[in-house]
């Protein structure tokens, strides 16, 4: 998904877009009403002066034309006699000496009769104040759409700050609320706008039900867990006392042993399963300054008998301690989780090696690969071998750990090596 955008942005964006949309519309309507008006006015003031010129100059045997002094503006020349021209009017670009240019002109092109010659008559008049109004009217336009961002702007500032005041004091809210803490409520601010007191009466319910929801599945969870482990736990030491008896054959032994292997898994994975819904619950909220090489070093003295049962070498690579903020009882499972698995999912003489940085640490080991993606093993109950004895749950801890915490793992399985890398969230 890409980057979000806020509501008021979009709607002044919306806003800019219609109003250009509208001057730009407005401008070539108006300049195209306005040159036809122009036009209109200009052909007027042609057809004025062509019939004042008819009727000054048909009294005439002939025109000298050398003695007329307004030539810049009319042109005469003779032509055939009785061969009459219509009026007609057009558009023209031309150099004028005067304004040193090439300016537009208005034309009216007719004939006109003296008594002894016939003549065609071309007046024209400049087109100056069409390219004035022109430039008037998009400079004005350019001021009016400066004037109108600028309020929509202080609008945008008085919205944010007074009308979505309530709204933003809402989304505050629910960043805020804890359903992890009884006392929590969830507190909005009152407002004019009915929308935003419907919104904030059915968020308060919303809060309450999954508050409500929250604690019951809690209490649920922390009973079924108790309450299974005081059987089990029976159970457990009814088949070890049965184990110590002197009447039983193999077979019998046999199976009252396999009974104890399950009873055993059971109660290892009643106490996964509590620990991982805590985890989701965020219960373990206590955090503190963690050094993950003193963590390592303290588990490695720990499985110092599981890795010489295994020939397995250790090496270690600390460029530089990685400190991370953290809840000190869910780094010793994350890191016990990590290092007892890349020591059983090892081989014979195998090698493990831990690489930590100042923000980052890695571990991998030897192995053989897994029989399905990588990404898949961090999904409860899914094993990369299948073995009966290992519940699935490891590496669904340790994602639910790191991410509870505020970091990412990854996993990729490459040159024969299981590789899991932890890395603080950008």
């Amino acid at each position: 998904m890409g980057r979000s955008i806020k509501l008021l942005s979009i709607i002044n964006r919306y806003y800019m877009f219609s109003l250009l949309l509208f001057f730009i519309l407005a401008g070539f309507m108006l300049f195209y009403a306005f040159s036809f008006y122009l036009n209109e006015e200009l052909d007027e003031q042609l057809n004025t002066e062509r019939v004042h010129f008819m009727n000054s100059t048909q009294s005439m045997d002939t025109l000298n034309t050398s003695s007329l002094v307004f030539l810049d503006f009319i042109s005469v020349k003779r032509i055939s006699p009785g061969l009459i021209i219509e009026p007609e009017k057009f558009d023209s670009s031309m150099y004028d000496k005067v304004e040193k240019e090439i300016i537009p002109f208005r034309l009216i092109r007719f004939s006109s009769q003296t008594r002894k010659a016939n003549y065609v008559v071309v007046m024209k008049t400049p087109k100056l104040e069409t390219r004035d109004i022109v430039n008037s009217i998009f400079l004005s336009l350019m001021i009016v759409f400066g004037l109108l961002c600028l309020i929509l702007y202080i609008s945008n500032l008085y919205l944010s700050k007074k009308v979505w005041s309530p709204f933003l004091k809402t989304i505050s809210s629910i960043k805020t609320l804890n359903i992890n803490d009884c006392d929590a409520s969830f507190n909005y601010q009152a407002s004019h706008i009915e929308e935003f007191n419907e919104l904030n009466v059915s968020l308060q319910k919303m809060a309450e039900r999954i508050q409500s929801d929250y604690f019951r599945m809690k209490e649920f969870s922390e009973n079924a867990a108790h309450e299974l482990q005081t059987p089990l736990s029976i159970i457990r030491s009814k088949l070890e006392s049965l184990l110590q008896s002197k009447d039983l054959n193999n077979e019998d032994a046999q199976l009252i042993n396999q009974a104890l292997e399950s009873t055993v898994r059971l109660s290892r994975l009643n106490q996964s399963l509590l620990l991982l819904t805590k985890i989701e619950n965020r219960q373990y909220g206590q955090k503190q300054m963690v050094n993950f090489s003193e963590v390592f070093d303290k588990y490695l003295k720990l499985y110092t008998e599981m890795i010489a049962e295994k020939g397995i070498r250790i090496k270690m690579n600390k460029e530089e301690d990685f400190i991370f903020e953290i809840n000190l009882m869910l780094t010793d499972i994350l890191i016990s989780n990590l290092l007892s698995n890349a020591i059983k999912h090892n081989v014979l003489n195998g090698e493990v090696m831990i690489s930590i940085k100042k923000n980052r640490f890695e571990i991998s080991n030897t192995g053989k690969a897994p029989d399905c993606s990588t990404e898949l093993l961090f999904s409860r109950f899914k094993k990369g071998n299948n073995s009966p004895e290992h519940l699935g749950l490891g590496l669904a801890l340790v994602k639910e750990i790191v991410e509870t915490s505020g970091m990412q793992i990854s996993y990729t399985f490459e040159n024969e090596r299981h590789v899991l890398v932890v890395i603080p969230k950008e």
